[in-house]
């Protein structure tokens, strides 16, 4: 809240006015009437000062016995009671001719003045606030007047949950307006008690009534940052944070957070301007109760009600992990579900379900109330969402060994594969070159092959010849062998051996010796 320069309050700038209208008037009185004072003009002056220094005086002593707890409110408030009560007996003293002319011409003017200026002011102040009823009207008409005699109550916008008022609004007492958009709500309390809730809309105060918590009627957020659990000596922590003790002993942390709102009042899904022919946000007078009146306090905070759902997440992921051990929790167990979205179900069923399942010692499975839904319901809360626990942060050590095991576990695995890979290459190979050699065979005794087939009975020299020709056709085609040329020499030279043969292979020369 801005504190307001002088020259920008009311009152200063009344009080300009009055002097600035005042001198006109003197001037005008002073040109029209003889500048001589009479003295009964003198005399009506001074009893009037007599009276109103005697009133002072015993309101004063009289604040100082009954009302010493403001006596500067008390005192102005008694001033104006004063002046307003006694304009009647002043009015009835000059105009039935016991004062001066000039007395009675200044009060007649005074009193037709007064008379338009509240006209004016009744007719103005129905089109200062949106209203339509007859009786906001005459509560903006009343609160007006209140204002221009100095008895101001607080005026107060409240936007998006947020208050925005001049300086010093909330400790005015009068009755005062309120002015709350869709998205926002209210509730007011007097010095001792709580006394309504207010929503959207116009709202007039009354004495003595005050703003106590404004309320923010769209869907919140609230979270906490995941972080490394320290080790050694303990480090200071906020005191909103995911630190947890797993079942072993290994501090853990995670990011969480909570999307929640004031409950609408119904088990559907919210409106949320979903709905053009009504308000965008539902208001519930029983849930804004519960969440003003039911703040928890203790020694060093006040806990208001859209702190409590990130609380209770906190509690429950505690309470959770403490159940579970690391290993669990990383899901190097063998489970069908992940560890940690199971977990994040759990705690979303016990804010969002007021009942929840639960295993005994012996399996059975059980309903029992859910206390957190419990808690939330008595605070006029409802959670939509619970958010976060995806990843966890470990201490810098267990980290540091849980990678160390990880790699081992991973070399293992890899060094396992490669064995395997090269046994099947192995094998892979000697199936290629059986291939290899078998196909080989079937080009190199095509011909042989095709001569047994017709019947052909066929001598050793013939067969070889056979072979060796077929192994030159081989080699004569081009990209099957590296040195083809050099190749097909040999397997010519090697036929014309042959053909220098007998049937047998054997030589011709020796046979005929012999």
């Amino acid at each position: 809240m801005d504190v307001l320069p002088l020259h920008r309050r009311t009152g200063f700038v009344a009080f300009l006015g009055l002097i600035f209208a005042s001198s006109i008037y003197y001037w005008a009185l002073r040109a029209s009437f003889d500048t001589f004072v009479p003295r009964s003009l003198l005399s009506d002056g001074i009893l009037i000062l007599g009276l109103f220094s005697v009133t002072i005086l015993f309101l004063f002593i009289a604040n100082l016995l009954f009302w010493i707890g403001e006596p500067q409110k008390t005192i102005a408030a008694f001033i104006r009671l004063f002046i307003l009560g006694a304009w009647i007996p002043f009015n009835a003293y000059l105009l039935l001719g016991l004062g001066s002319p000039i007395a009675r011409t200044v009060l007649t003017h005074l009193d037709l003045g007064l008379l338009v200026l509240l006209l004016m002011v009744s007719l103005t102040a129905q089109f200062v606030m949106p209203v339509r009823e007859k009786r906001d009207r005459l509560a903006v008409i009343r609160r007006l007047l209140g204002f221009m005699v100095g008895e101001r109550g607080p005026v107060t916008f409240i936007r998006n949950g947020e208050v925005r008022e001049a300086h010093g609004e909330r400790m005015r007492r009068a009755p005062g307006v309120f002015l709350i958009d869709h998205a926002s709500a209210a509730v007011l309390r007097t010095d001792i008690q709580f006394t309504r809730p207010v929503g959207p809309g116009v709202t007039f105060s009354n004495r003595g009534e005050w703003r106590a918590e404004s309320i923010d009627l769209r869907r919140q957020v609230r979270s906490t940052k995941g972080f490394t659990p320290p080790t050694g000596e303990p480090a200071k922590l906020d005191k909103v944070n995911s630190l947890a003790i797993t079942r072993d002993g290994i501090p853990v942390s995670t990011d969480l957070n909570v999307t929640f709102m004031l409950d609408p009042g119904h088990g559907s899904i919210p409106r949320e301007g979903r709905d053009a022919s009504l308000p965008p946000y539902e208001f519930n007078k029983r849930a804004a109760e519960k969440a003003v009146y039911g703040h928890a306090y203790s020694e060093f905070e006040d806990l208001p009600w859209t702190e409590l759902p990130l609380r209770l997440v906190i509690d429950l992921w505690r309470e959770m992990v403490k159940e579970q051990t690391l290993l669990e929790l990383i899901g190097q167990e063998k489970t069908d579900v992940l560890p940690l979205l199971e977990l994040k179900k759990q705690i979303q069923n016990r804010l969002t379900s007021p009942t929840v399942e639960t295993r005994e010692q012996n399996g059975r499975r059980r309903l029992e109330p859910s206390r957190e839904y419990d808690v939330l319901l008595s605070r006029g809360i409802r959670v939509l969402n619970v958010g976060g626990i995806t990843s966890l942060y470990l201490p810098d050590d267990v980290h540091k060994e849980r990678m160390l095991r990880w790699q081992e576990a991973w070399a293992g695995g890899v060094q396992e594969a490669l064995a395997e890979a090269k046994e099947e290459a192995k094998q892979a190979r000697h199936r290629g070159e059986a291939e290899a050699y078998l196909t080989l065979v079937r080009e190199l005794t095509s011909e042989l092959r095709q001569q047994i087939a017709k019947g052909s009975a066929l001598n050793i020299r013939d067969t070889l010849k056979s072979i060796v020709d077929d192994a030159i056709r081989i080699c004569s085609q081009p990209g099957l062998v590296a040195d083809r040329a050099n190749l097909v020499i040999h397997l010519n030279e090697m036929m014309d051996e042959l053909s220098a043969l007998d049937e047998n292979c054997q030589e011709l020369d020796r046979r005929g010796e012999g």
